[in-house]
């Protein structure tokens, strides 16, 4: 069996620790998230939503 609780979560630990002030927390990184989330949605509804054709033919 592995060791899970040794130098691997250490590492982690320290990689995690050191990018945070890189980035201003982690809400940073949720925002960027989010709003990526956001504009993908948003322009996957307007190729769903069928766009008007302007015929005056009736």
């Amino acid at each position: 069996m592995a060791d899970y609780t040794g130098a691997g979560t250490a590492a982690s630990a320290g990689v995690g620790a050191g990018l945070l002030p890189v980035t201003g927390g982690v809400d940073s990184i949720w925002f960027w998230v989010v709003m990526f989330v956001l504009v993908s949605a948003g322009f996957a509804v307007l190729r769903l939503v069928p766009r008007r054709t302007h015929d005056n033919d009736t």
